[in-house]
């Protein structure tokens, strides 16, 4: 499986991140693209324990949810509801300019990829992750959100 770990995985979301423009469209949802990727920014830095988010994790969201949502189903439903501290309109980061955000989204992704293994903090709403399963996850929710914009 790709991830963001992966030669493949990297390279494939980049290239699709270098054809966003700051008036690609949405294709549902209500986020413009600057805040989309402030979205990003937002997961990335919760992996990495750069933005504090409570663990509010069950049993359920951590052995059904999280293995359905990320290696079950091929795409993420839209409109589901996302932990505030990824919701830009509430806890999340406020979107600076489009392009301050996409090279952000770069960085992030290099520093993820560097990040030792150990140094990984919960997931809001599927608690303790390994590096591996944050790469899966953050792959698939890239998936998500470059196809809300048409790339």
């Amino acid at each position: 499986m790709k991830n963001i770990l992966s030669q493949d995985g990297k390279q494939e979301i980049l290239t699709r991140l270098d054809k966003l423009t700051e008036d690609s469209p949405r294709k549902w949802g209500t986020m413009k693209v600057n805040e989309m990727l402030a979205h990003m920014n937002d997961a990335i830095k919760i992996s990495l324990g750069m933005k504090p988010a409570v663990d509010k994790s069950t049993f359920f969201s951590r052995h059904v949810t999280f293995v359905a949502g990320v290696y079950i189903l091929p795409f993420w439903p839209k409109g589901e509801a996302t932990a505030p501290e990824l919701n830009q309109r509430a806890e999340g980061t406020k979107a600076r300019d489009f392009y301050t955000e996409l090279e952000f989204t770069k960085k992030m992704l290099d520093i993820f990829e560097e990040r030792e293994e150990s140094k990984f903090h919960p997931h809001p709403m599927f608690g303790q992750l390994t590096k591996k399963q944050w790469a899966d996850l953050l792959y698939k929710h890239f998936q998500h959100h470059l196809r809300q914009f048409g790339v």
